[in-house]
């Protein structure tokens, strides 16, 4: 005889059936809830980004002004690939004049302006100065050597003492150092005579094999004032 007051042993199968509905039922209203918060499909096509629009007008002016000028108006026989220049003849070009006034402000500009200043005039004291000094306009073969090897020690330029170091810029060409001595000789009032590239070649093979600076009596002994 079964007991009446015995313990369940498990769901009957009513109760299994309700609860496997019930999360049927869940799941499909979290997936409903889920559907109604996506952005609806809309037709056409999406904004494009302003910022592009920007690069690709940037890109297309680029590209007109670039073949505006390298296009060669697209001419079939700009780029001819069996093409090989031929030697110009002699004659064909002509070289512009060289100014030795022109180079040598150039050159003064670059090397000297920045001790003996703009003007020629010098620094009081530290660096003497080019205008109307017996050693700019006096005797051009002194000059040259000064420039080729340098010079070291006392010195009086219009009753002024100074006692520098003027550093060689031997390794000029002789083009270059006569150039810039001749427009110190010519400039700032200066009116002393051009100094030719050929006279400072001659300087230069004079010299030998010294690479020492000169004095200023040594110069003096050599040529004096």
């Amino acid at each position: 005889m079964t007991d009446k007051h015995s313990k369940k042993t498990g769901p009957t199968a009513h109760e299994t059936h309700e609860k496997g509905a019930y999360k049927d039922e869940t799941m499909q209203a979290i997936h409903a809830q889920l559907m109604r918060e996506k952005e609806e499909p809309t037709e056409g096509f999406s904004q494009m980004p302003i910022f592009l629009l920007f690069i690709f007008g940037a890109l297309m002016f680029w590209g007109g002004i670039y073949l505006a000028n390298y296009s060669g108006s697209f001419r079939s026989d700009v780029f001819d690939p069996n093409w090989h220049p031929v030697p110009l003849g002699e004659g064909d070009i002509t070289e512009a004049a060289f100014d030795p006034m022109k180079k040598g402000k150039k050159l003064f500009s670059r090397q000297c302006q920045q001790c003996h200043q703009a003007e020629g005039q010098g620094i009081p004291g530290v660096y003497p100065p080019l205008v109307d000094s017996p050693w700019v306009v006096g005797d051009e073969e002194r000059l040259i050597k000064i420039l080729l090897l340098g010079m070291s020690g006392p010195i009086e330029v219009k009753g002024e003492s100074y006692n520098g170091n003027m550093p060689t810029v031997g390794m000029w060409s002789d083009r270059e150092i006569a150039a810039v001595l001749t427009f110190v000789r010519y400039s700032w009032g200066n009116e002393a005579s051009p100094i030719a590239e050929e006279k400072v070649t001659e300087v230069r093979a004079s010299l030998g094999d010294r690479k020492t600076p000169w004095t200023p009596d040594e110069l003096l002994k050599f040529h004096p004032m």
